[in-house]
C-alpha cells in the first residue's frame, strides 16, 4: 500500500495523529516552519518509503506521514 501524506490545517492531538499515521506518532524531522510526524515503528513494520514525504524534508520518511506547519505545528 502506498504511504499517506497528510497536511493538517489545525494541530493534532496525539491521538488524531496516530490515527493518521496508523501506529504511534513520533516527531522524525523538524525545520523551521516545519515539523513531520511518522510511525515510530514503520522500518520494523516493514512500511513502504514516503517519498512525497521525504522529497518534502530530505529525509527519509517511512509509511504514512504527517506534515505540519505553522499553527498546526506541536509546541
Amino acid at each position: 500500500m502506498k504511504p499517506v501524506t497528510h497536511k493538517p490545517m489545525l494541530r493534532p492531538t496525539l491521538a488524531q495523529a496516530e490515527a493518521l499515521i496508523g501506529g504511534r506518532a513520533t516527531l522524525v524531522f523538524e525545520q523551521s516552519g516545519m515539523q513531520v510526524l511518522a510511525d515510530e515503528e514503520g522500518l520494523m513494520k516493514s512500511l513502504a518509503l514516503n517519498t512525497e514525504a521525504t522529497e518534502l524534508c530530505g529525509v527519509r520518511i517511512i509509511g504514512n506521514a504527517i506534515i505540519l506547519t505553522g499553527e498546526s505545528m506541536w509546541k
